[in-house]
């Protein structure tokens, strides 16, 4: 009887060493999930916060993220002066409203009419390595293509450095910055814009897309080249928040040349090492 008794209390001893054990290993797979879900989370996080300081452009909310990096050239511009705060200017149903701050170079908004040309453009950028071309759709970002046209008519983006470039698995997105004049990533023509055709695009190499700072309705002068297609995570953190204008249809070999250096000092954010250089753009559109 007392062997019975003993090998029947050595039996659930075992069974509850063998049930705790298994809620170990059960603990252990759960941890180990959650462990994984937020890995992933962080990354898409990190991903999407390095693609925010890259492409915010400066305005009227202080955002200065791309001060940072050194400007790559010393502004030679004149003083230019700001028109009101709320002034605003409609082409079409296209509204470009003033932000107050004085523009980087003397322009102003763009000239009212009463319907926006919608009809093909194309974009030619002159730099210090060659030229790009780049096909522009003005019927899905009207109002984009308006505005770049009357600041290339202006001069607004001659003789300018492309201020930032990014690039990289840790970065998420490659792109070359371009468009202030002050070459901080802090200057604007002093009025803003809505997005427009942000919906069912891609940010793949040679998209053309506008850079922005965290306020509404605030593109302005500053864009950005993509030179390689995205990581998934960067493509997820790029989507939907970006005015796509157009693609480049030559001179891919020129943005090669104007990125394949790399970034100034190394890593993955900064100043383009190979100091990218517009020397003019030309916009032509049809009538």
């Amino acid at each position: 009887m007392s062997s019975t008794r003993e090998r029947r209390q050595r039996e659930l001893a075992a069974a509850r060493a063998a049930r705790q054990a298994q809620r170990r290993r059960e603990a252990h797979l759960r941890q180990r999930k959650r462990i994984t879900v937020i890995a992933a989370v962080v990354v898409v996080a990190i991903v999407g916060s390095v693609i925010a300081s890259v492409l915010l452009s400066g305005g009227s909310d202080d955002n200065n993220e791309l001060t940072s990096t050194a400007p790559t050239q010393t502004a030679t511009t004149p003083k230019t002066s700001a028109l009101p705060a709320g002034q605003t200017s409609k082409v079409g149903d296209c509204v470009y409203t003033s932000t107050g701050e004085a523009p980087s170079r003397q322009v102003s908004l763009p000239t009212a009419a009463a319907t926006v040309n919608k009809n093909p453009a194309t974009m030619v950028i002159t730099t210090d390595q060659g030229t790009i071309t780049a096909a522009l759709d003005a019927d899905k970002a009207p109002c984009t293509v308006n505005a770049l046209r009357s600041l290339a008519e202006a001069g607004f983006y001659t003789d300018t450095a492309c201020h930032r470039q990014t690039g990289g698995a840790d970065a998420g997105i490659s792109v070359l910055q371009c468009g202030d004049p002050t070459a901080t990533g802090t200057g604007g023509p002093g009025f803003g814009y809505a997005n427009e055709n942000t919906e069912g695009v891609n940010y793949n190499r040679g998209v053309l897309a506008m850079a922005h700072s965290s306020q509404p309705d605030s593109n302005g002068s500053q864009f950005f080249i993509n030179y390689a297609d995205p990581t998934a995570d960067g493509a997820s953190a790029l989507a939907g928040g970006y005015t796509v204008f157009g693609h480049i249809t030559e001179g891919l070999d020129v943005l090669d040349k104007l990125t394949s250096p790399g970034i100034e000092g190394g890593g993955s954010d900064g100043t383009p090492a190979s100091k990218a250089q517009i020397r003019s753009i030309e916009i032509n559109q049809e009538q």
